[in-house]
């Protein structure tokens, strides 16, 4: 049987997964005009989906957790608006979720703007920033999103 024709163990397909990095940098994030900046952060560069992801942590209390995901397209130009109304079939991805003991949701940002200033492969290092809103959670509320970012991997 050929190298090409040979299955992979799961073991081997999980080392070909593009692996987080733990970014370091500012993670600025306020929803509905309430601070909670990310704890943890970490960056990814997915070559095969051609994708930067950028994901920041926020524990409460440690009992609930919020999670700010940004997904980019790896040719994304600097210094352009995203409009995010723009991006439903795009690469272009803002999602919000909130864990807690009593509830479990996540919500996409919508509608707003997506600036990415600084996008640099190998160490990776993207910054940017972002205003918009969510759709509605289960409650019925949209939620306001403003993100600051600044990492390095």
């Amino acid at each position: 049987m050929s190298a090409q024709a040979q299955q992979l163990t799961p073991a081997q397909q999980k080392r070909l997964l593009p692996r987080a990095l733990t970014a370091t940098g500012i993670f600025n994030a306020a929803v509905d005009r309430i601070v909670t900046n990310p704890q943890t952060k970490t960056v990814v560069h997915d070559f095969d989906e051609g994708i930067y992801a950028i994901n920041g942590r926020y524990a409460d209390n440690s009992v609930t957790i919020k999670e700010f995901y940004i997904q980019i397209p790896d040719d994304t130009e600097t210094d352009k608006i995203i409009r995010l109304e723009d991006t439903e079939f795009t690469k272009v991805r803002v999602w919000y979720s909130v864990k807690s003991p009593t509830e479990h949701y996540a919500v996409r940002c919508i509608s707003g703007e997506l600036v990415i200033q600084a996008l640099v492969s190998g160490i990776i290092k993207v910054s940017g920033r972002l205003v918009g809103q969510t759709e509605t959670d289960p409650h019925g509320n949209p939620h306001e999103l403003v993100l600051v970012f600044d990492l390095l991997s």
